[in-house]
């Protein structure tokens, strides 16, 4: 019936212009058919895949020969989906409608067949000789979405409940991140999905019981032990997260990876195997034993987009009733080095999963320790064995990722961004008072985590690699973040602080990149904010750091013409001074002696310091 159809979609050339022009193949539409019809059309790729499959010999049916397969009948594939979309939209199928709901069981069928046609399965066996036809799988990914539009309006009573895996593959695209996945298919997929969800009824109504408001976190977290409840998820969204997509889908898949630090219950294992030094990497068991091992990271790569939505969607209470289902994944995307982009979006995922953990429920589990050893080993990812460009990415997200671990609020608006400082005054006794104050209450597990940051994580990564301009920058903008966290506990760190600051402010090539000095001028007014009752101890050396920095900067005559402006770094040099001085008369410390003798040597820091004169 529909072979004229399916002849003039296989000569489609794009099929990706079928959404916003199905005119094209309009006239191949038959003038009469059935849903019965429409799902015969839906069937012709897995019945050809029954035919040619029985003609393989078993032995042969490698994972390689079924992704050759896959590849073969991507073409088909499309067509097919092509043709089943233009003929709903045809809507010559709407006199077959009626309202005794019997359709809607061909309904459903038609919407399995199209999940399985549009699933994003990846043929590339390995990322370095990737093979995958992306634009295809996005073809197909856009019709299969439009045609579940369609499908949606036409039941009658009770709605059309989508099969499992036809939601696990509208999910796969629900980022445009994802090289399948346009924007177009990712709007499209979280479009279906909201409305979806908040019109489908759970399979076993309960009577409705009254909406209360949720306790206050305090409370209902004080009453959380370490096992999850057991409690059935209240909406069919959480049961289908809970039950087909962590404990169905995803289990499955991560099973034979998963990390020996955490059990399959999601707990910590008790006394957790050392990997061996032969097992690490891929590879080692060729191509087809990584990809059955690890099917999440080659052929059904979609299974972390679906993982991260199941996280993005989920709330507290979700959490906390049914974290053990989450945790082995997560930590086995944490534990995965390789590639960059797979450990920049588990450390996304695992940021978005402990914000909406109740507070203390980890500690309580004993997975802090778990998380922080396999979050922490990424801010060592330094060059030369990693790219300065991937180590920036990495960095940038393992140090926020540990901020939230550290208790630190808000640490993009101190590391991500670069902001200037507002210099506060240093002689309002009672703001300090109140940031000492906050500053004692951090416990001894975050304070031991501060001392890894800093003296494991910062201090190392800048000695190593000091020559990469950018990452020195980075450095400086997070341990500012740091010092401002901590506050007055950083003052154990100024030994190591105030050398690090000296040695990028002085440096005479400093001024070829202008944004490390403000950098660190940054970090320099963030310690004299925070650390101000040992900074007279440290006055000469900052009056050093500050005159030579601001020499350095008058003498550069090809100064960068990109921001910073020259103007820009005395300024936040003056403000340094300020504050310093404010210390000083604070301490009852006059610098006049120090300051002015430098100002008649040179008159070119009496910008510098500024309502000193020279005597």
């Amino acid at each position: 019936m529909f072979e004229r159809l399916l002849e003039a979609a296989r000569e489609l050339e794009d099929a990706s212009v079928l959404p916003d022009a199905p005119e094209l193949l309009l006239p191949a539409v038959p003038d009469e058919f059935t849903l019965d019809d429409v799902r015969s059309l839906a069937t012709e790729v897995q019945d050809k895949s029954v035919s040619s499959a029985s003609s393989i010999n078993p032995s042969d049916l490698t994972v390689r020969v079924k992704i050759a397969y896959a590849e073969f009948c991507f073409q088909d594939t499309t067509a097919v989906l092509a043709a089943v979309y233009v003929v709903l939209k045809s809507d010559k199928v709407g006199i077959q409608l009626n309202d005794d709901g019997a359709h809607n069981i061909v309904l459903e069928d038609i919407a399995l067949r199209v999940g399985q046609m549009m699933v994003p399965v990846c043929s590339g066996a390995t990322f370095d000789q990737d093979s995958t036809d992306y634009a295809s799988l996005s073809h197909n990914g856009l019709l299969g979405l439009q045609i579940l539009i369609l499908l949606l309006p036409l039941t009658s009573r009770g709605g059309l409940v989508l099969p499992t895996g036809t939601l696990l593959s509208v999910i796969a695209f629900s980022n445009r991140d994802d090289p399948w996945a346009s924007s177009s298919c990712s709007e499209l997929a979280r479009s279906l999905l909201s409305d979806y969800f908040q019109t489908i009824s759970p399979p076993q109504a309960t009577k409705p019981k009254p909406v209360a408001l949720p306790p206050p976190r305090s409370t209902r977290d004080a009453g959380a032990g370490s096992r999850p409840s057991e409690k059935t998820p209240k909406t069919e969204q959480a049961r289908f997260i809970t039950e087909d997509v962590l404990t169905g889908f995803l289990r499955p898949l991560f099973a034979k990876s998963r990390p020996s630090t955490v059990t399959a219950s999601g707990r910590p294992a008790a006394f957790p195997e050392p990997p061996s030094r032969y097992s690490q990497g891929d590879g080692f068991g060729g191509a087809d034993d990584v990809t059955v091992t690890k099917p999440w990271k080659y052929t059904q790569r979609y299974a972390v987009t679906v993982f991260e939505w199941a996280v993005e969607i989920a709330d507290t209470d979700l959490i906390q009733g049914h974290w053990p289902l989450y945790t082995p994944i997560l930590l086995t995307l944490l534990d995965e080095p390789q590639p960059t982009s797979l450990k920049l979006r588990a450390l996304s995922i695992f940021r978005k999963f402990w914000r909406l953990c109740p507070e203390g429920l980890l500690s309580r589990t004993g997975l802090v320790n778990v998380f922080e050893e396999a979050v922490f080993p990424t801010v060592l990812s330094l060059p030369s064995l990693t790219p300065e460009d991937e180590s920036c990415d990495l960095l940038a997200a393992a140090y926020p990722a540990l901020f939230d671990m550290a208790g630190l609020k808000d640490p993009d608006s101190g590391v991500a961004k670069n902001r200037d400082v507002r210099a506060e005054n240093t002689n309002d006794q009672e703001a300090s008072d109140k940031r000492n104050l906050h500053s004692t209450r951090f416990s001894e597990a975050q304070r031991k985590l501060f001392d890894k940051l800093v003296r494991e994580g910062i201090m190392v990564g800048y000695h190593h690699a000091k020559q990469h301009i950018r990452l020195v920058e980075f450095f400086c903008q997070t341990l500012r973040r740091l010092v401002i966290g901590m506050g007055i506990l950083s003052v154990k760190y100024l030994k190591d602080i105030v050398p690090m600051i000296s040695e990028i402010l002085v440096d005479p090539f400093g001024t070829k990149y202008p944004p490390v000095l403000l950098s660190a001028t940054h970090l320099l007014q963030a310690v004299l904010q925070t650390c101000w009752p040992r900074m007279p101890h440290y006055c000469n050396e900052i009056i050093k750091i500050a005159m030579l920095c601001w020499l350095n900067i008058e003498d550069e005559e090809s100064f960068p013409p990109n921001k910073p402006t020259k103007a820009e770094l005395k300024l936040q040099l003056t403000k340094a001074i300020e504050m310093l001085s404010a210390i000083m008369a604070a301490a009852k410390q006059d610098m006049s002696d120090r300051v002015c003798p430098l100002i008649a040597k040179d008159p070119q820091l009496r910008g510098l310091f500024t309502g000193y004169e020279a005597k």
